[in-house]
């Protein structure tokens, strides 16, 4: 009696075993020549819907994006693509989480709706160009600065109602006809600079700054 309890349990044991290994919903791999794809299977009776994360190493930055996919009932659906770099050892690990509904693990995309920073903030903290289109001193200047890859933001007065506003106050603030300027104008950080003369001697305050 003592051996049959021993291989019951024994039975139970490999039991245990084979079905924490065999994972209804798991990740397969399937490894080519120049890419590995990644597939997630299904062997359960119902959809499932999962998210993937993988934390690669060697790999192109498109292998970080994390993905979430609805796999069907009973099917095998091609999840991701890794591309290795070139010379490059790689290898990953990821985390895979299973839901039985999209909406579950879906992101509230309403609560995370990035706002738009305030006129004022950006203007206080950015480098900004305000252009008009047909403007050939506009796009001399934009062109000077990308070359020194300086970082500003572009923005047209005949589009951008929202900085135009806030630019015709400053401009009525310091004494200038919004009527009568030209552009382009540039703001450093909150110091309105106007009028551009030379390009370049802006380009060198704008380094300094």
């Amino acid at each position: 009696m003592k051996n049959v309890f021993h291989l019951h349990i024994f039975i139970l044991l490999f039991s245990f075993t084979v079905v924490a290994q065999e994972n209804p919903v798991r990740l397969i791999e399937e490894v080519q020549k120049k890419r590995t794809i990644l597939y997630v299977q299904n062997d359960t009776d119902t959809d499932k819907s999962v998210f993937l994360k993988v934390n690669p190493i060697g790999y192109r930055r498109s292998a970080q994006r994390p993905v979430i996919k609805n796999i069907p009932a009973k099917s095998k659906t091609q999840i991701l693509i890794l591309i290795p770099l070139t010379d490059v050892d790689s290898h990953y690990t990821y985390d895979l989480i299973v839901n039985e509904q999209l909406k579950n693990i879906d992101v509230d995309r309403s609560k995370n709706t990035r706002k738009e920073a305030p006129v004022s903030s950006i203007l206080r903290s950015e480098i900004i160009i305000f252009t008009k289109k047909g403007c050939k001193k506009c796009e001399l200047l934009i062109s000077k600065l990308k070359e020194k890859h300086i970082k500003y933001r572009e923005v047209n007065i005949d589009t951008k109602s929202r900085y135009r506003e806030y630019l015709w106050e400053l401009l009525n603030r310091d004494g200038y006809d919004k009527n009568t300027i030209g552009v382009p104008l540039g703001i450093i950080k909150g110091k309105l600079q106007y009028p551009i003369d030379d390009l370049d001697t802006f380009i060198l305050s704008v380094s300094i700054n």
